[in-house]
C-alpha cells in the first residue's frame, strides 16, 4: 500500500497531533462524542496507514493489549443481556484503543510524543483550569467541590485528569528544550493543583501527589535498582503513615469527610454477585454493572481492580495483571529514558487512583485513556524501541 497521504505531509506529526487532539477535545468539550471526532479520525488514519507501523506485531506488549481488549469484547456474548448493537459498539471502542495504543508507541518510538502532548495539555489544561475557577466561583457549589468543564463535570474524575495534566507540565518543565515552555509549564501547573485541591477528592490529592513524588524521585535518582528499591521502602512508610492518620480522629474525619461511601458494601456485594455467577469468566463486558446495597443502586464498584474481576473473571484480572507486568519490565529495563519517568509517573497515580474508582477499560477517550492507556502505549513504544536498536522491524 503506497502512503495515503498527500506529497510533503509527515504521518507521524500528524498523528502526534490527533493525539493530542484527542486529549484536548477531552478538556474543552463537553460533548463525549464531539471529543471523540479525533480519535475516529486516529483510528482511520492507522488502518489506512498499517505498513507503516505493522512491526509493532514483533511487540510482545501489542499481543498482551490485544488478549487484553479482545477478552473483554469477547465476554460481550456471555453478557445478560445481550445486544448484538451494543456489542458491536464495543468491539469499536475496543479496536479504538488498540490503534490508539499502536499510535502512542509509534510516536514514541519516533520521538514525537514530547513534540505534541505536554505542549498541547499545558494550553488545554490551563484553558480548562480557568473555565473551572471562573465556573467555581461564580456559583459555588452547595458541597464546595469544583467541577471541571467539559467531560470533567465529575469532582473525582476532574481531580485524576488534571492530576494527570499536572505530570505532563512536570515533564514538559524538566524535558523542553524551550524556556519560554519551561516558564509556561511551571506558571501552568500552580493553577492546575490548585484545582485539584478544590475538587475535594482525597483519592486526586493523595493520587496526584504519588505521581508527583514518583517523577520527582524518578529525575533525582539515576540507578534503577535504588529508584525501586527505594519506591518500595516509600510505599511501606505511606501506608504506615495513613494508617497512622486514620487512628487520629480529626485527621480521619478531615482526610476521609464523607466516610468509606460505602465503599465495604459495594466491594463486598459485587464481589459476591461474580462469585456466586461465573468467578472464572466474570459476568461480561456488556452486563450492568449497577450494584444494590441497602436500599439503594451504586452505579459501579468503584474499584477498576474489581470492576475488571466483575465482568472478565479471574481470567481478565489474569491478562490485565500480566500487561502490567510487561509493562513493568519493560520500564525497569528502560530506566533513564526520558519517557519512563512520565510514564511511572501516570501509573502510580492511575493504579493507586483505580483502588477507590474506576469501572471501564474499554471506553471512548477520556479518563482511562489518560490514566491507563497513555503510558501503556509509551511502554509499548519503549520495548518496540529496544526491538529496533536490536535490529528487528523498522528503522529509526
Amino acid at each position: 500500500m503506497t502512503n495515503v497521504l498527500p506529497a510533503g505531509w509527515d504521518r507521524i506529526r500528524i498523528v502526534g497531533l490527533l493525539i493530542a487532539l484527542c486529549f484536548v477535545g477531552v478538556l474543552l468539550l463537553s460533548s463525549q462524542s464531539a471529543a471523540s471526532y479525533p480519535a475516529y479520525i486516529l483510528s482511520v488514519v492507522m488502518v489506512l496507514t498499517f505498513q507503516h507501523w505493522r512491526d509493532l506485531f514483533h511487540v510482545a506488549g501489542s499481543w498482551l493489549v490485544i488478549a487484553f481488549l479482545g477478552y473483554l469484547t469477547v465476554s460481550g456474548f456471555w453478557s445478560e443481556p445481550f445486544s448484538y448493537l451494543e456489542w458491536q459498539s464495543k468491539a469499536v471502542r475496543a479496536l479504538m484503543v488498540f490503534l490508539f495504543v499502536a499510535a502512542m508507541a509509534e510516536c514514541q518510538l519516533r520521538g514525537e510524543v514530547q513534540r505534541w502532548l505536554g505542549r498541547s495539555l499545558a494550553v488545554a489544561g490551563v484553558l480548562a483550569t480557568v473555565a473551572a475557577l471562573l465556573g467555581y466561583y461564580s456559583d459555588i457549589p452547595i458541597d464546595g467541590r469544583l467541577t471541571g468543564y467539559g467531560q470533567l463535570d465529575n469532582p473525582v474524575v476532574a481531580g485524576l485528569i488534571f492530576g494527570v495534566v499536572l505530570l505532563f507540565l512536570l515533564d514538559l518543565f524538566v524535558s523542553d528544550p524551550s524556556a519560554r515552555w519551561r516558564y509556561v509549564a511551571i506558571a501552568c501547573a500552580v493553577p492546575v493543583a490548585y484545582t485539584i485541591f478544590l475538587t475535594g477528592s482525597r483519592n486526586a490529592w493523595l493520587c496526584a501527589s504519588i505521581g508527583g513524588g514518583v517523577f520527582v524521585f524518578c529525575n533525582v535518582v539515576a540507578d534503577r535498582q535504588k529508584f525501586f528499591t527505594a519506591a518500595l521502602g516509600l510505599s511501606v512508610i505511606f501506608a504506615g503513615f495513613l494508617f497512622m492518620v486514620t487512628q487520629n480522629d480529626e485527621l480521619h474525619a478531615w482526610l476521609l469527610p464523607r466516610g468509606d461511601s460505602f465503599r465495604l458494601e459495594i466491594w463486598a456485594a459485587a464481589f459476591q454477585l461474580v462469585w456466586d455467577h461465573s468467578p472464572l469468566f466474570g459476568m461480561g463486558v456488556l452486563t450492568s454493572d449497577d450494584i444494590q446495597i441497602v436500599s439503594q443502586t451504586v452505579n459501579h464498584p468503584h474499584n477498576m481492580y474489581l470492576a475488571i474481576f466483575y465482568k472478565g473473571g479471574l481470567v481478565g484480572l489474569m491478562l490485565f495483571f500480566t500487561l502490567l507486568g510487561f509493562c513493568a519490565r519493560t520500564l525497569h529495563r528502560n530506566y533513564g529514558a526520558r519517557d519512563v519517568r512520565l510514564a511511572l509517573a501516570i501509573f502510580a497515580l492511575a493504579l493507586n487512583s483505580y483502588l477507590l474508582d474506576g469501572h471501564e477499560m474499554i471506553d471512548k477517550v477520556g479518563e482511562t485513556w489518560f490514566l491507563f492507556w497513555i503510558p501503556v502505549g509509551l511502554c509499548v513504544g519503549l520495548n518496540w524501541r529496544s526491538l529496533v536498536q536490536d535490529g528487528v522491524g523498522a528503522k529509526l
